[in-house]
Formats: C-alpha cells, structure tokens, sequence
C-alpha cells in the first residue's frame, strides 16, 4: 500500500492532495498485470475503472474500415485513461493494449466519482481534459495532411510538443517508438515510414539516440508543411 502512496504522490491529478488525503486514494486503487499485446479494452466495452499505469506502456487505438490499425495515441507510467466512460456512461471510443508487460492501478466509478468530489483533484483533472482535447484536435491534423511525408513530419512535431525534452542536441521523443508504431500514428504504411525517416536522416533533420528518435529543430519539420 505505502508502494502504490509513493507513486501515486507522483502523478498529476494527486499532485496537491496531502499525505492523509493519498493516504485514502491509495486505499481505493487495485493493482492488476497485462502481458504484452494483452487487451486491456475494447472499443465496445462499457467503462467500469479509470486505469493509472505504475509500470509499463499501452497504446490506444481504432480499427479502420480496412482492416488496419490506427494508434491515437500511448500513455506511459504516470499517465491515466478509461475516464471518459466513468464520466458519461458511453462505451469507450477506443482500443487499449499493453505494448510491454504493463502494471496498472485501477480505480472504480463510485471510488472515482468520490475522488471528483476533492476540488483538488477536480481542478486538475479539468486541465488535463483540456489538454487531451487539444491532443486530439492535433491528431486530426495530422491525419488531415494528403503525403505521407507531411503526415509523419506533423506525427514527429506533435510528439515533440507533447512528449519531448530538450537536451543540448534537440527535442528527444521521450518513446520508445518502432517504425510501425510511428506508420500507424500517421495513419501510413511502415515501408513508407521508414522511407520517409530514411530521408529525414539524410536532411539531418533526425537521428536515432539509444532507441529515441532526436529532432535536431523541430520547426524544421514544419516548414514543407506550411505549402501543404
């Protein structure tokens, strides 16, 4: 129990809870363990937890018409999901996966509807709504662009804004991403990502770095997609 305390002091939502306060939420959270590639949901799955990952990462998905999977987006340690449902009763709009063997606590919803009622916990859950709207309106546009080069190139600016971290040689996409999972992301072929990285490495635009893909600039990956 003292375990899952000292994580949760160091997820977002709880930042500003007290020790007595953690103390309670960490009373309400299950721990549960996914193998690799295990579903953790279904599109059509009627919500019933809001899942916070402790070890791990899962990705998030649809399947296309065509047969193919597009991935909306991954959570990694410290990052939550599943509370839409809890929220409004729907389904959930997507697929979730366990991309490694993954640990998540999980909350249920009546403890979650308790948990909205501490104001601490409600501001900041409100902010972080906002910012996964905004993630998502940035997904569309990617998805928008018609060449899959300016289609991985806003995959890559995205990713920057929303998982990097400046080091003295650029932005590093703080995940492990494969081809395939990048392809997916842009909505593209996984030869065709790798072409289109291929050619970003010959512009000096991007390198690998222990497994992390680094941006020299950024806004360089913009700038052909400002003729789009």
């Amino acid at each position: 129990m003292k375990e899952n305390q000292d994580f949760l002091r160091e997820v977002a939502i709880f930042e500003d809870l007290g020790e007595a306060e953690l103390e309670s939420v960490a009373q309400m959270f299950k721990e549960r363990h996914y193998k690799r590639n295990e579903v953790i949901f279904l599109e059509e799955d009627t919500g019933k937890y809001m899942y916070v990952i402790k070890k791990g990462r899962v990705k998030v998905s649809r399947a296309l018409p065509n047969g193919r999977e597009a991935i909306l987006t991954f959570h990694k340690v410290g990052e939550y999901f599943g509370e839409m449902s809890l929220i409004d009763g729907g389904t959930t709009p997507a697929n979730v996966t366990a991309v490694v063997p993954t640990t998540i606590l999980v909350i249920t919803r009546h403890d979650f509807t308790v948990l909205l009622q501490n104001p601490k916990v409600n501001s900041v859950f409100l902010r972080m709504l906002c910012k996964r709207c905004r993630d998502a309106w940035a997904q569309i546009s990617v998805l928008a662009f018609h060449h899959a080069d300016a289609r991985v190139r806003g995959a890559l600016y995205h990713l920057c804004q929303n998982r990097g971290i400046r080091t003295e040689h650029g932005m590093r996409i703080n995940l492990h991403l494969t081809h395939r999972e990048l392809a997916e992301l842009a909505g593209i072929s996984r030869e065709t990502a790798t072409r289109v990285l291929g050619q970003l490495q010959a512009d000096k635009v991007l390198s690998v770095e222990k497994g992390y893909f680094l941006i020299s600039d950024p806004e360089k990956l913009m700038e052909p997609l400002l003729f789009e």
